[in-house]
């Protein structure tokens, strides 16, 4: 049965469950970047256009769930997965797995899954091989959401990845400070769309340089 949801009315992409604001995970990521980017872009709605590295991506992470779905053997829920691989040992992948919390207020889709009988790995793929503190914050989303949509109590991997190489540029445990800082940065959202707080725009140029809404932006250190 699909949950029956409003979408927030002056805010793009907020889902209201329950009278529960939910913003998507991508947001952490974006929001480590420059949250006044975030903001307008979400919260005041100005539009620009997509960069061709926002199209490719869009394109490449479809053919892999096409090509997931192709290899695919089994079809099976994710606690069906925990269940069968806690039980005979598998290793077992699932693609776009779609997840939300109430009590964290977030939702996404999660690229990659792989599901161990001792751990699960939460795989995010990006494009490049650097890794950025966003890149980790968005994992971490992943990770306490994934948590609390299946009620997991075992350990869990973050990971980036290269989404053309498949190489793992960045791997490690979900930790304490990690969900410690990632739901700091949750309420940090939550108080932007609840308006107790004004957003911050970035002070490094370069980031502003590299920003698709330099040209639109009042904040621009350009």
């Amino acid at each position: 049965m699909m949950d029956m949801f409003e979408w927030h009315k002056k805010i793009k992409e907020v889902k209201v469950i329950d009278g529960v604001n939910l913003f998507p995970i991508s947001w952490l990521g974006a929001k480590d970047f420059c949250e006044y980017q975030l903001y307008l872009e979400k919260f005041v709605g100005v539009e620009v256009e997509k960069t061709y590295e926002m199209i490719l991506g869009s394109e490449v992470h479809a053919r892999l769930e096409e090509e997931h779905l192709e290899k695919a053997t089994e079809k099976m829920t994710i606690l069906e997965a925990i269940e069968d691989s806690e039980r005979t040992g598998r290793i077992l992948t699932a693609r776009e797995v779609s997840i939300k919390s109430l009590k964290n207020g977030i939702y996404g889709r999660i690229d990659e899954v792989t599901i161990m009988p001792d751990r699960i790995v939460i795989i995010d793929d990006k494009p490049g091989d650097k890794v950025y503190l966003g890149h980790k914050k968005q994992v971490w989303g992943y990770c306490i959401g994934f948590m609390d949509q299946f009620n997991v109590n075992k350990k869990i991997i973050c990971s980036v990845r290269n989404r053309d190489t498949k190489e793992f540029l960045w791997v490690d445990d979900f930790d304490k400070d990690a969900m410690e800082i990632i739901r700091k940065d949750i309420q940090s959202i939550h108080d932007l769309i609840n308006e107790l707080r004004d957003a911050v725009p970035s002070d490094n140029v370069n980031k502003c340089m590299k920003c698709r809404f330099r040209n639109v932006c009042d904040k621009s250190l350009l």
